[in-house]
């Protein structure tokens, strides 16, 4: 089932634009996922991201095939978008266009499926520059000469 969710094509939007992540797996079990830098390869209608991570093939078996986990994309001095969800390992095939390198590397890899359950969107680009010299005078000014429009109760 598909939805028509502004804030999720709002987030669509924005993960692709970034596409890199950090990815944080939480598993209760010895063989756990290593923590490590995804692409993004979808994001689907239903608030799914696809991506592989690192993991050898011969315990990618014994995981868990679903735990929560963590997506943290940064855009340099821009954007910040934080998602948590359920992550499940994906073993049938998918319609999932790969690179060449991602093919050749297909032993060391495994597919995830993450659900969209939190997200987080932080954007900076809309904060004006202000320089280190308005930020003193703006301070020592509110300091100093206090306005009548705000009112302070320390009780």
């Amino acid at each position: 089932m598909q939805y028509n969710d502004t804030h999720l094509s709002f987030l669509k939007e924005k993960i692709m634009d970034i596409k890199v992540a950090l990815f944080k797996a939480e598993i209760d079990s010895e063989l756990q996922l290593p923590n490590n830098i995804i692409h993004t390869l979808k994001v689907d209608g239903d608030g799914n991201i696809f991506f592989f991570t690192s993991c050898n093939g011969f315990y990618a078996e014994q995981i868990d095939q679903s735990f929560y986990a963590y997506l943290d994309y940064h855009k340099k001095n821009d954007t910040r978008i934080r998602i948590s969800g359920k992550a499940t390992l994906v073993k049938e095939e998918t319609q999932i266009e790969m690179t060449q390198t991602e093919t050749l590397h297909l032993n060391s890899l495994v597919l995830v499926k993450m659900k969209i359950m939190h997200a987080e969107y932080f954007d900076r680009s809309a904060q004006p520059n202000v320089s280190l010299v308005q930020k003193i005078k703006s301070t020592f000014s509110h300091w100093f000469f206090p306005s009548s429009e705000h009112h302070y109760n320390f009780s």
